[in-house]
């Protein structure tokens, strides 16, 4: 059992190895679209933006492991809210990324993962009524962990990218409601 894990990490690693090269850093920056859905939330689409940064690390030639990290804003509007909620997370993406060559330099990526996101900040929630709270209030506002999943595809050309990605939340922004966060936005990238 010693000798076959031991030529399992051999093995990885020499793969891990030889597809270094093609490893690199990503810088992300993108605008979208946000909302909170469930069977609780009635709300209307609200501007996201992002900017973050990641590592495509190859783990062959057309299969990566792409862990980044972003600052995004997850918000929405409501007709019983003066103004929209903006919720900004560090988020935390692992994305499970394939590459298909389409022509030289340019390639198609589709990619899929989990996410975990902890609010950072965000501005105050101003009901109609008057009552102010803030978005991450313990006493009336939202969690400030959140977790889900990302998925995208994108287009590569030499050192840019463009692409549309989608995530949904899988944690309740509040326990007595079933409310997540949800994305969708355009994404454009420079390799370095």
């Amino acid at each position: 059992m010693k000798k076959l894990l031991l030529l399992v990490m051999l093995a990885l690693s020499t793969l891990t190895v030889s597809a270094q090269e093609d490893s690199k850093f990503t810088f992300e920056i993108g605008a979208g679209l946000s909302k909170v859905v469930g069977s609780d939330a009635n709300t209307k689409m609200n501007f996201s933006y992002m900017i973050g940064a990641t590592y495509d690390f190859a783990l062959s030639e057309n299969f990566y492991i792409v862990p980044g990290l972003e600052l995004i804003n997850k918000g929405f509007k409501s007709d019983v809210l003066d103004g929209a909620v903006n919720m900004y997370y560090i988020q935390v993406p692992i994305l499970a990324t394939y590459k298909f060559n389409i022509a030289d330099n340019i390639k198609l990526a589709i990619k899929a993962g989990p996410y975990a996101a902890f609010g950072a900040f965000g501005n105050d929630i101003k009901f109609t009524n008057g009552k102010k709270i803030n978005v991450f209030d313990s006493d009336g506002g939202y969690k400030r962990f959140d977790a889900g999943l990302k998925a995208g595809v994108a287009v590569e050309i030499s050192q840019f990218s463009i692409g549309a990605e989608y995530s949904r939340g899988f944690l309740k922004l509040d326990s007595d409601y079933k409310q997540y966060t949800q994305v969708f936005g355009l994404v454009f990238g420079y390799k370095f």
